[in-house]
């Protein structure tokens, strides 16, 4: 089941939403009622390999898609 990220266009409240059919979808925000809310484009989270290796490990990571330099993985 997709947890999806929102934000209130009035309060700038962020929220995530637990969407498991169309009636989970939010019509209003949690912190102050309102109706304009917009739902956000979330970054994946990479997973570890099937052979017990990290993400980080297998070479797909590094400074060019890691924006910090570091890896959050453990790279």
């Amino acid at each position: 089941m997709p947890l999806y990220e929102y934000k209130c266009n009035k309060c700038g409240a962020g929220f995530e939403v637990l969407v498991r059919n169309e009636s989970d979808v939010p019509e209003k925000c949690p912190k102050c009622g309102a109706t304009k809310i917009e739902k956000l484009l979330s970054p994946f989270a990479p997973s570890g390999g099937s052979d017990g290796t990290s993400f980080c490990d297998s070479g797909n990571c590094g400074t060019s898609s890691c924006p910090t330099g570091t890896c959050p993985f453990g790279g």
